[in-house]
């Protein structure tokens, strides 16, 4: 079981990247999708959530002396969640149709945590390409 676990989290990947693909299409055909889009956001973030809770459980049956680095990157998920949420600012939403203030704090909480996430795989590659040309 816990072999086809990589299979089974790709499958999930591949159709979670499909349904959002579809729906981005239908908010950028359709603006009155936007809020189903934003949904859809939300929900694929308690996914994550959950599956990442689930992994940690995971390391712990399978390998419990491992448990200190899956924990880190737990706590760093949740940190970055918190972050993410602390700078939102959703003082926008009176610009759009339809939006409310939750609905906007939820885009600009994701859009910080991409943020967050893109300037860290930056810091990796150039940290990396460093270390190489120092070796």
């Amino acid at each position: 079981m816990a072999s086809k676990l990589p299979f089974f989290g790709r499958i999930l990947g591949i159709v979670l990247g499909v349904i959002g693909v579809i729906m981005f299409i239908m908010v950028a055909s359709n603006d009155s999708s936007a809020p189903g889009f934003v949904s859809y956001g939300i929900i694929i973030t308690i996914i994550g959530v959950i599956v990442a809770v689930l992994s940690f459980l995971l390391s712990l049956v399978v390998n419990p002396k491992g448990i200190k680095g899956v924990g880190i990157g737990l706590a760093a998920v949740v940190v970055l969640g918190i972050l993410s949420y602390a700078f939102a600012d959703g003082s926008d939403y009176q610009n759009y149709k339809d939006v409310t203030l939750e609905t906007s704090l939820a885009v600009s909480a994701m859009l910080n945590a991409f943020y967050i996430l893109a300037a860290g795989a930056v810091l990796a590659v150039v940290y990396s390409i460093v270390s190489r040309a120092i070796k």
